[in-house]
């Protein structure tokens, strides 16, 4: 079975929105909306919840690193282990804290615990 590619996401009352996973940086949210930042735009999405979107995720490069934000793990770029651990993007946005998800990471990035 091939790997899914995209996700499919309501991006107004009656309009819908294709988007590649590896066209998105980052998930952010935003109250009872979310942000999907990609490379050259952004848009809100709503009609679902953060843990609906996360569970959707499952299975793909997307991790959820804290409680309002998902990030492509394919433009991680930097990784900071110390006390208020925090991800460097391939646009240089720095997102922290990281707190859920920090040991998948490490692993992504070929880190021993």
């Amino acid at each position: 079975m091939e790997k899914r590619k995209f996700i499919t996401l309501k991006t107004g009352r009656n309009t819908f929105r294709k988007i590649y996973f590896d066209d998105i940086l980052v998930i952010k949210a935003d109250g009872a909306y979310f942000n999907v930042f990609c490379e050259n735009y952004k848009f809100m999405v709503s009609g679902k919840t953060f843990e609906k979107l996360e569970a959707e995720l499952k299975e793909t490069e997307l991790v959820r690193i804290n409680r309002s934000c998902i990030v492509n793990t394919k433009n991680c770029v930097e990784l900071k282990d110390c006390s208020y651990p925090e991800i460097k993007l391939s646009n240089n946005e720095v997102l922290k804290p990281i707190t859920m998800n920090l040991s998948k990471l490490k692993k992504i990035f070929n880190i021993e615990n």
